[in-house]
């Protein structure tokens, strides 16, 4: 079955990945993120709309847009920033905005595709957690309070949607070798084991779009065989 995906922070990391995967299997692929030529270079097989998703204005509107001109029958919604640092070192103005991208415009771009979704033969609607969204660690209050935040979303709305053939999923990588740590002071260790590749992480997502009418998929957590953190040189 092809379908038409709408997949947000589709430019670079697991969400590149994401849609080479859907891409290779014929799927049409809207990928709405903050696109460079750079990235724009590597994705040929997706339909690249340039957005700012923290702006939850802009982001309804065009989304609403979307749903008018596109049949589109599945939603993942993969955008985020890792703000990882101690409370007290976030100034208080980072906090809105963080939570803004992180936690409400996934929400926001779920709710403006929730007609759309309720309306077709199979859908799929999959959010991106994180280990975050189980365990709160230590300087991650701020991204867990979002994690949290979508995982709670997501079991909501798995019941909200029950009656329609919306499949809702959240699936829960653990370290993955992306530039997510481009910003933060700590990396996965060096050695293959101690992280995900994100294709291991499309692979998880893969495996939700592929289940079962009857069959769904609540929460995939992917761990690293070994969960090693290094400290990067000062």
């Amino acid at each position: 079955m092809s379908r038409t995906v709408l997949l947000t922070g589709a430019s670079r990391g697991i969400g590149a990945a994401i849609a080479t995967a859907l891409t290779a299997r014929g799927h049409t692929v809207l990928g709405l993120a903050r696109w460079s030529n750079t990235d724009a270079a590597e994705h040929e097989g997706v339909q690249r709309i340039a957005i700012d998703l923290a702006d939850l204005d802009l982001t309804s509107r065009a989304v609403r847009e979307l749903c008018k001109q596109h049949p589109i029958d599945t939603v993942i919604l993969n955008a985020g920033r890792g703000d990882i640092a101690p409370l007290e070192n976030i100034a208080s103005s980072a906090i809105g905005p963080s939570l803004m991208l992180n936690l409400a415009s996934p929400l926001v771009v779920a709710r403006e595709c929730m007609n759309r979704l309720r309306h077709a033969d199979r859908a799929d609607l999959v959010f991106m957690g994180s280990e975050s969204a189980l365990q709160g660690g230590k300087q991650g209050s701020l991204y867990s309070a979002a994690k949290f935040g979508l995982r709670g979303a997501a079991q909501a709305l798995r019941l909200e949607l029950a009656g329609a053939n919306v499949h809702v999923g959240i699936v829960h990588p653990g370290m993955t070798r992306t530039d997510f740590f481009d910003a933060l002071d700590f990396e996965p260790g060096s050695d293959d084991a101690h992280a995900l590749h994100a294709e291991d992480v499309a692979q998880a997502v893969m495996s939700m779009l592929d289940s079962d009418d009857r069959a769904i998929i609540d929460e995939i957590v992917v761990k690293p065989r070994q969960n090693v953190v290094a400290r990067k040189p000062r």
